[in-house]
């Protein structure tokens, strides 16, 4: 959408402003845009942190950092760490069997040895969304991450964007592919990525991005940031569109994100609910009061903002036209109407499409007076 609309939008409304705040950062491309282009100190929300930590790689920073040097001694760390790993030699093993021809049978060794780590993410995730040596590896990289603080900050993210990329799952972390014969060539193609590949280039793509003033990101609900915004503040504004809490579609890049997880169960490998971020936005019978007070506060202050949103209806409840209609009981609106593509959250290619074809709304409010 930044070269679809939103980009041109947001050179208008951020242009000359002091602070801009993006209340659902999600996968930080707007803040990192804003950052990137524009002299004023931009501030990242969101309930989840793995999307805080992408988003604060790139705009809580002003200077660019050199990829390289980071990497030979983050990844020279890990692998020491790795081959003290005792199950190291297993996993390594396990790499060279022909999968496919005891497809099941593979997949539930390789979970069992898993089970025996002390790693989160091997403990909790080998066998299911990471091969064993995949999941050994990024636990290393994730006990390991540099010490200073823009290094890390830079580090952690190119682990987080290396996890979506390599992980064995359609799109997302709701569920994993199992071992049937439709889903096992995926499962096995996914193992087979190489992890070290990845974070090197995720490092290589983040590290030379950096705000023209640093910014800062912020592990919070999104009325709680609006509330902490004054006058000529602009906010962007880009809620989910979900009836079920986005926490569960990424619960695997937050645990990443964090550095620890408790007991996970069921096919997903979920952490109990209680410990999952959870989103009035999310909720159907909660939405659209949620989208009201939040409209309020923004107004009450005096803040100017753009919104996105699915013009048709969503499963949480709202519609391009709702999103519109609440706003306009607050703000003078401008709207314009873009083509687009977004997740499904869960296709599977066969009766359900992971991404389609949709019109969105970006809308432009400007306070009353």
């Amino acid at each position: 959408m930044l070269a679809n609309g939103l980009g041109q939008l947001l050179r208008a409304e951020a242009e000359g402003v002091k602070r801009f705040a993006d209340l659902f950062v999600g996968s930080g491309a707007v803040a990192w845009y804003v950052a990137e282009n524009f002299g004023c100190h931009v501030i990242a929300a969101d309930l989840q942190t793995f999307a805080v930590a992408l988003a604060e790689a790139v705009i809580g920073r002003n200077t660019a950092i050199p990829p390289e040097p980071v990497w030979q001694d983050w990844s020279r760390n890990a692998d020491e760490r790795v081959r003290k790993d005792s199950l190291h030699l297993d996993a390594e093993d396990f790499d060279k069997v022909p999968w496919k021809r005891a497809r099941r049978q593979s997949v539930e060794d390789a979970r069992r040895m898993c089970l025996a780590s002390e790693g989160p993410i091997t403990r909790a995730y080998g066998g299911h969304y990471f091969s064993p040596k995949q999941a050994l590896l990024i636990d290393a990289l994730r006990a390991t991450l540099p010490v200073d603080s823009l290094r890390r900050g830079v580090a952690l993210a190119a682990l987080i964007c290396a996890a979506s990329e390599c992980v064995a799952a359609p799109g997302h972390t709701a569920q994993p592919f199992q071992p049937t014969k439709e889903a096992a060539p995926f499962l096995f193609e996914a193992w087979g990525r190489d992890v070290s590949s990845h974070v090197k280039s995720a490092l290589e793509r983040i590290c030379p991005k950096h705000a023209r003033i640093s910014g800062k990101g912020t592990v919070c609900d999104a009325e709680t940031l609006a509330g902490e915004l004054c006058r000529d503040d602009v906010a962007f504004i880009d809620p989910p569109y979900s009836g079920v809490h986005y926490s569960r579609f990424y619960h695997v890049l937050e645990t990443i994100a964090q550095g620890s997880c408790s007991v996970v169960t069921g096919v997903g490998r979920y952490p109990d609910s209680s410990e999952r971020p959870k989103s009035e936005f999310s909720i159907k019978s909660k939405s659209k009061e949620a989208l009201n007070r939040l409209f309020s506060k923004l107004a009450e202050k005096g803040v100017r903002a753009i919104v996105t949103f699915p013009a048709e209806d969503t499963s949480n409840g709202l519609s391009g036209s709702v999103v519109e209609t609440v706003a306009g009981g607050y703000f003078k609106v401008s709207k314009t109407m873009v083509n687009g593509r977004f997740s499904t959250l869960g296709g599977n290619l066969q009766n359900r499409k992971a991404r389609v074809p949709a019109y969105e709304i970006i809308l432009a409010l400007h306070p009353r007076n």
